[in-house]
């Protein structure tokens, strides 16, 4: 799987998410990414092609508004909904899979997070879509 890392223990992020915080806590690991190999390739460009990132972004999205970003990408219709810091923990991995999902397929760069590149092109690329992933760990 390609690994890049979001650390929410980052200090804004941290900030952010503090309206979250309960009385739980959770040992409960979630990764999110991508077993293409060439997903990384479209991430970062190589020497012959200009980067189309669909995996920054997003984490980009998410730490600009936690609660905006867990609300557009989940079922939930606000945070407070969330019962406990487990399921806190699903959201967030699946609303990321969820938005790096669109951003891989989106039509246009409206439909992207803010940051893919604007002229990045609608390929055919169902094998990174499908790969896409949350997969708890822990």
């Amino acid at each position: 799987m390609t690994r890049f890392g979001i650390d929410v223990n980052d200090a804004t992020v941290r900030d952010a998410l503090g309206d979250l915080e309960d009385e739980y806590t959770t040992e409960r690991v979630e990764v999110v990414g991508s077993n293409v190999e060439y997903g990384v390739f479209l991430e970062f460009g190589t020497e012959k092609m200009q980067p189309y990132p669909w995996f920054r972004p997003a984490i980009r999205e998410f730490k600009l508004d936690p609660e905006g970003f867990i609300t557009d990408n989940s079922g939930f219709s606000s945070v407070e909904e969330i019962p406990d810091t487990d399921t806190l923990v699903k959201v967030v991995a699946s609303a990321l899979e969820s938005q790096m999902e669109a951003n891989v397929s989106a039509v246009s760069a409206s439909d992207r997070s803010p940051g893919t590149h604007p002229d990045h092109p609608k390929r055919v690329i169902s094998n990174l879509v499908n790969s896409i992933e949350a997969v708890r760990v822990k």
